[in-house]
């Protein structure tokens, strides 16, 4: 392993340890080993081999989420990319799996990607039939739960197999019960599992509408985003680096919420910033045209009441 020079002698021992039980193939006490020193040395090298040494013990999931620290990174090599695929499939978590296949530019890979998310969806069904028709149950039928069951039982139908929850997201697409966020995400989600077909969807006015979601851009790839991103940087980054991080993932949800109605409501991106900051320093403000600053205030507070 390459690092700096200016170690303590207490992490360098561990990084000397590391490595002898990496090399004896010692993988439960590498994985822990290199989980004290990623706590000193948080970067790419040390994270890779903990993902590496941890997905060889077995312990998946927790390989996945350490590898969500660093997932643009994973994306950048075949073999890497290969991995948190697989991790993803290992963790039955097959809507993520296929999503992740769906940046996938190697169309020989990209097939054999697939058919391994299959192969593994049809030994879930054959191994887990009655868990995945409790938990379809509850997907399709999101609207009888609370907020907080709503968003468990949509995290839990993540890893149905993606044909089952595909059916269930366009039925709750037009559930009037189901919380907007739970729409809106739903909507996401078959975006990025490149759904072609015209879906119908309930929107934030409770009125119906048909979209083709391989029409448009992603939300994060549309340059309404980029633009609100930018002015955010451009009036908080180098003064408030904490606010622009919160403000950051606010301005997403919200963003989320109002797709793809994002041109059409935020006609005034800089007021919308404004008007976000302002909020974030408890300032009143009166930037934004009527109709922007009405669905503005909808969804902070649709957030409020789901966070």
């Amino acid at each position: 392993m390459a690092f700096e020079d200016h170690l303590s002698e207490e992490v360098k021992k561990l990084i000397d340890r590391a490595e002898e039980e990496i090399t004896q193939k010692n993988w439960h006490d590498a994985s822990e080993t290199l989980m004290t020193i990623y706590e000193s040395v948080g970067n790419f090298d040390v994270n890779y081999r903990l993902v590496n040494a941890l997905a060889m013990d077995e312990q998946y999931q927790l390989a996945a989420s350490y590898a969500d620290d660093f997932l643009t990174d994973y994306l950048e090599k075949e073999s890497d990319f290969r991995l948190i695929v697989t991790l993803a499939i290992k963790n039955q978590n097959f809507v993520y799996a296929q999503q992740l296949v769906s940046l996938c530019n190697n169309a020989a890979m990209k097939q054999t990607l697939i058919e391994n998310i299959r192969h593994a969806e049809q030994i879930a069904k054959d191994t887990m039939s009655i868990t995945f028709q409790t938990i379809s149950r509850q997907f399709y039928h999101l609207s009888d739960y609370d907020i907080v069951e709503q968003r468990d039982r949509y995290e839990s139908a993540r890893h149905l197999p993606i044909e089952e929850f595909v059916t269930g997201a366009k039925y709750l697409l037009v559930d009037p019960y189901v919380t907007p966020i739970i729409r809106a995400t739903l909507l996401e989600d078959l975006q990025k599992l490149n759904v072609t077909e015209t879906i119908t969807y309930r929107w934030l006015d409770n009125e119906l509408y048909n979209i083709k979601l391989d029409t448009i851009p992603l939300l994060t790839e549309s340059k309404i985003f980029e633009v609100v991103a930018e002015l955010l940087d451009e009036k908080l980054g180098h003064d408030d680096p904490v606010a622009i991080d919160i403000l950051a993932q606010q301005v997403r949800f919200e963003m989320t919420l109002i797709y793809p109605k994002v041109d059409e409501i935020i006609t005034e991106p800089e007021e919308w910033v404004n008007a976000s900051i302002d909020k974030y320093y408890d300032k009143d403000s009166d930037y934004e045209p009527s109709k922007q600053k009405k669905w503005h205030q909808h969804v902070r507070e649709l957030i409020a009441s789901f966070f």
